[in-house]
């Protein structure tokens, strides 16, 4: 009877072994169901990415047959093999590449139909193989014309055809970046990025063939190809602002060394060749290189940019391989640790059978034969292990407990990472994660973006310290926040600066309105350190899709609008615009230059005289900088002052322009010119110099002009913005005897109290005030008020602008002294 027992035990303990293994396979296979899903996900990504890679590959073979294209149509039938061979090279590589391609979108009968639906279109391919061979026969029917009865209309028209060739194969592309996006829309970044890059040398190549053909006939650029040409490099200019600001291509990334590469030997070397091509076009048409010549030295400089395509893609793929090894090792982890609990479960009921149901029984059995006055059967008791497997439980938990702890910290780091630690608000990161999910999720309705910086904050900071500028944060931020609801996000950038994301909001009137109530919450009162403090904000605004998609451009381009509102005047809202953008490239451009233009000695000083209206004498000058530029020609400041004001080559011009001028000016005194002086305009830069007295100091006495002999100009626009800082050196500056004028006095916010401050000695009267006076009631009464003012403080005082003797005549019948302007000297 105790043997049945014992077998009847024995199967209720393997039942209940196999259904709690039947549970664990179950519960394993809810468990690792995500991972197999993500494991086939990386799977097809891969496949995907590796097509992206072969569609812009060939792209590029396409792109690339041009090169050698240009070559044949520049030198005469039959002279050169080798480059008719280089020709028939390129030919076959891009045939291959389109056959490739082809092949590729053959639709496979087992493969899902989301997947068939995505395959390129056959019709894309074929057309764009009819297109290809038509540009080719044009191409040889040029090439076979004698170099003497070519015609640049001729080359370009082959050129064209070429170039339209590519631009068919665009629609390939922008199908298959499509196509990434629907499948998974982690991938439509990278695949953006991909094809920038891809661009990048499309565009390197199409700048190229937009001037070959006229340096191939050696006659000028017209106005159509001059534009071309420079829309064409504007374009690279702006693909390339692109790639340096991905994460992908910054400092310490695998493609970082690649991307400097490419700016050193394309951006620099090669567009170099094609801005002396063009500037060779401008002036006539005689060109030092000849259009076969120029295609050899050019074409290499581009192979950076398809060596920087080449790793970039290849570093995608390598991204998603380890995706998907990670899943496949997470895989087997976890069926090794169900094969593993499944045995120690085995084990354990094993154990438990032995060492604590087997004696429960056999002691059940002994009671009752006891109570039966029976003698139990003797039998041989094995030793109990209870102690182990309490002791497996207790490790078993503490895992648990430590699994779901690492949880918590993995989330709370990432909250952190994703998080300012001032304000508790998203950060960069954040608001990069928070525009990447609405990208995928908003489904085209739209949305703006707002860029919102904190006028005055920095005198807030500076005056009552950091822990109330903290505070001062917090609470703008907390306004923002109120402003929106629940219907955005607030993301502080850094010091005074926040961005806010408005999903649904892509229209410019809802955007504007929105910047209208953030100026009116910051414009109130900030209860800061037991005072009241007033600021204001400057709001730049970008909507997407109008102004790009939900990225990293986005944010450039609100970033431009808040620049437009700061020079506004800030306290106000702009929105972005192309011409912003323009604008900006157009800065930029200016901005690199700087330091060639600064090492080449390509900055002249032109000198405005001053005279004295009674006698039309002249008492003084003024040095005025320009720029001869080497393309471009002379340059107005307006061209390039401000750009120059934002550098940090600001302070050395600067100091430049001083040493000059005191040298011209001591040349001309002791020529003749006794008692003239020298007027030297500073950048605000130079008053953050603490040297700025002994950078004058010592121009005088290099120059052996006197320090009467020299007089600084200052605008009231620096006056404004260093205020208390600039008495100190202006007062040095006056205690060695040179003379301090006001600038442009009137046309901005100074009020008289700087006539009191500052160690002033001139005034002078604005260009503005001057021209308007002759029609103006108004303007009279300004130029007259001015010169009361400068008699009352005892201030000699200038009129500029003079350009007719009406105005000469009217300032002297006023009582000013001196004047200059066009009429005395441009």
């Amino acid at each position: 009877m105790a043997g049945r027992r014992d077998v009847g035990l024995g199967r209720r303990l393997w039942v209940t072994a196999l259904l709690l293994a039947a549970g664990l396979l179950a519960l394993t296979a809810i468990v690792i169901a995500p991972s197999v899903t993500a494991y086939r996900d990386s799977q097809s990504n891969l496949a995907r990415i590796g097509r992206l890679r072969q569609v812009l590959e060939a792209a590029n073979r396409l792109s690339a047959e041009r090169g050698p294209s240009n070559v044949v149509m520049a030198i005469a039938p039959g002279s050169d093999p080798a480059a008719e061979a280089r020709l028939a090279a390129f030919r076959v590589a891009s045939d291959r590449a389109l056959m490739g391609i082809a092949a590729l979108e053959q639709a496979d009968p087992a493969a899902p139909a989301d997947e068939t639906d995505r395959l390129l279109p056959d019709r894309i391919v074929a057309a764009t193989g009819a297109r290809l061979e038509e540009a080719r026969r044009e191409v040889d029917r040029v090439a076979g014309v004698p170099v003497s009865e070519r015609r640049a209309a001729d080359i370009a028209a082959a050129v064209a055809r070429m170039v339209a060739v590519v631009d068919m194969y665009q629609d390939a592309v922008a199908w298959e970046i499509r196509a990434l996006g629907q499948a998974d829309p982690r991938l439509i970044g990278p695949g953006l990025v991909g094809h920038v890059v891809s661009d990048l040398r499309e565009y390197g190549g199409r700048i190229g063939s937009a001037i070959i053909p006229a340096v191939a006939v050696q006659q000028p650029l017209d106005p159509l190809q001059i534009a071309e040409a420079v829309q064409i490099r504007g374009r690279i200019v702006e693909l390339m602002r692109l790639l340096r600001g991905q994460a992908a291509f910054g400092p310490g990334q695998p493609v970082a060394d690649l991307l400097a590469e490419v700016e050193a030997t394309f951006c620099e070397t090669g567009l170099g060749l094609i801005d002396t091509a063009i500037a060779e076009g401008r002036s006539g048409g005689r060109y030092t290189l000849s259009a076969d010549e120029l295609t050899r030295r050019y074409v290499p400089t581009l192979k950076p940019v398809e060596a920087l395509r080449d790793r970039y893609l290849a570093g995608m793929v390598a991204g998603f391989a380890a995706e998907r090894d990670a899943v496949r090792t997470r895989l087997v982890a976890v069926a090794c640790g169900t094969v593993t609990v499944l045995t120690v479960l085995v084990a354990l009921l094993l154990s438990l059978r032995a060492s604590v149901l087997r004696p429960l029984l056999i002691a059940r059995e002994t009671v009752m034969a006891l109570s039966e006055d029976g003698a139990p059967a003797p039998r041989r008791l094995p030793a109990l292990r209870v102690t182990e497997i309490r002791r497996l439980f207790d490790a078993l938990a503490v895992l648990d407990e430590r699994m779901h702890e690492r949880g918590r910290l993995m989330a709370t780091l990432r909250r952190q990472a994703e998080t300012d630690g001032l304000t508790g608000m998203s950060n960069r990161r954040g608001l990069a994660v928070a525009m990447t999910r609405l990208a995928g999720a908003s489904g085209g309705l739209g949305a703006a973006a707002l860029m919102i910086d904190l006028d005055g904050f920095k005198k807030v900071n500076d005056s009552l310290g950091h822990e109330a500028g903290d505070d001062l944060i917090r609470q703008a931020g907390a306004r923002l926040a109120a402003c929106i609801g629940g219907d955005g996000l607030v993301a502080r950038m850094g010091g005074d600066e926040f961005a806010v994301l408005l999903p649904g909001c892509g229209e410019p009137e809802q955007a504007t309105a929105f910047a209208e109530t953030f100026l009116h919450s910051l414009s109130e009162p900030f209860p800061i350190a037991g005072q009241t403090i007033h600021l204001g904000a400057s709001v730049g605004i970008a909507l997407s899709p109008l102004h790009g998609p939900l990225d990293d451009a986005l944010l450039a381009c609100a970033d431009m609008a808040l620049y437009e509102a700061k020079r506004a005047g800030r306290h106000c809202h702009r929105l972005f615009t192309p011409a912003l953008r323009d604008a900006t490239l157009s800065w930029t451009a200016r901005q690199q230059e700087l330091p060639r233009a600064l090492a080449a000695g390509e900055f002249v000083l032109f000198y405005q005289p001053q005279l004295r209206l009674a006698d039309r004498r002249v008492v003084g000058a003024e040095a005025l900088i320009r720029w001869r530029h080497p393309r471009l020609g002379l340059l107005a400041p307006a061209e390039f002052l401000a750009p120059l004001e934002a550098s940090r080559l600001a302070v050395p011009v600067g100091r430049w322009v001083l040493r000059e001028a005191c040298a011209q000016a001591a040349a001309w005194r002791r020529a003749g010119a006794g008692d003239l002086r020298i007027g030297v305009n500073l950048f605000g830069a130079q008053f953050h110099s603490a040297s700025l007295v002994d950078e004058v100091k010592a121009a005088l006495a290099d120059s052996g002009l006197p320090a009467s002999a020299l007089e600084i100009e200052i605008t009231e626009t620096i006056i404004l913005r260093h205020d208390e800082g600039l008495i100190a050196p202006l007062r040095a500056l006056r205690d060695l005897g040179v003379g301090l004028a006001f600038d442009d006095y009137g046309t901005g916010y100074a009020s008289l109290s700087p006539l009191k401050r500052f160690p002033l000695t001139r005034l002078k009267i604005d260009r503005s005030f001057v021209q308007g006076m002759v029609a103006s009631p108004q303007d009279r009464a300004i130029v007259q008020s001015v010169l009361t003012l400068g008699r009352s403080f005892g201030l000699a005082v200038i009129a500029e602008g003079v350009e007719t003797e009406t105005m000469a005549e009217r300032l002297r019948a006023k009582g000013c002294e001196e004047a200059q302007g066009y009429l005395f000297g441009r």
